[in-house]
C-alpha cells in the first residue's frame, strides 16, 4: 500500500498528463517526484507510456466490432414502465415520510409567544430596518408587556 503522499503523487502525476493541474499541484507534484525515488520513476514510466500511445498511429480493425445491448434493454415495455411507476411511487413516499420525520412547521401555524423576541424600547435603535409584524394581537401583546411595537 502507498503512503498518502505517494497516493497524492500518482493521482497528481495522472492529470498531469493531461495538463489537468494547477501551478500549486505541479509545483508540490515536482517536490514529492524530487524526494521520493520511487515515485519518480513511476511516473518517468507513466509519461513514457502516455507518450508512446500519443504517437502511435491509430489501426482500423480488420472486421467489424460489434458491442453487445446490455440485459435490460431486452426486458417488455410494460415491465420497464412498472419498474419505473413502482420507484417513483416509493420515492413519492420517502418524501412524504422525510417530510413528516422533520419535524417542521407547516407555514401556517400562527406564531406564538414563545417565538416572538420582546425587546426593551431603547432596543429599537439596534433593531431599525427589521421588519417588524402588524398582527394586531401581537402588538397588542407587545404593548401590554411594555415591548416595541
Amino acid at each position: 500500500m502507498l503512503e498518502q503522499g505517494c497516493e497524492r503523487a500518482h493521482a497528481w502525476a495522472s492529470l498531469a498528463l493531461d495538463d489537468e493541474l494547477s501551478e500549486l499541484e505541479r509545483a508540490l507534484l515536482d517536490a514529492h517526484l524530487a524526494r521520493c525515488p520511487s515515485c519518480a520513476r513511476e511516473v518517468t514510466q507513466m509519461r513514457a507510456v502516455a507518450r508512446l500511445m500519443r504517437e502511435t498511429p491509430s489501426e482500423r480493425p480488420a472486421e467489424p466490432v460489434f458491442v453487445a445491448r446490455s440485459s435490460h434493454a431486452h426486458r417488455p415495455l410494460a415491465l420497464r414502465v412498472a419498474i419505473a411507476a413502482t420507484l417513483t411511487v416509493v420515492a413519492a413516499g420517502l418524501g412524504v415520510l422525510a417530510g413528516t420525520v422533520g419535524g417542521t412547521q407547516p407555514p401556517s401555524t400562527p406564531a406564538t409567544n414563545s417565538d416572538i423576541a420582546i425587546l426593551p424600547l431603547d432596543a429599537r435603535k439596534d433593531v431599525q430596518g427589521l421588519r417588524v409584524p402588524r398582527n394586531p394581537a401581537v402588538q397588542q401583546d407587545r404593548r401590554e408587556q411594555g415591548g416595541v411595537v
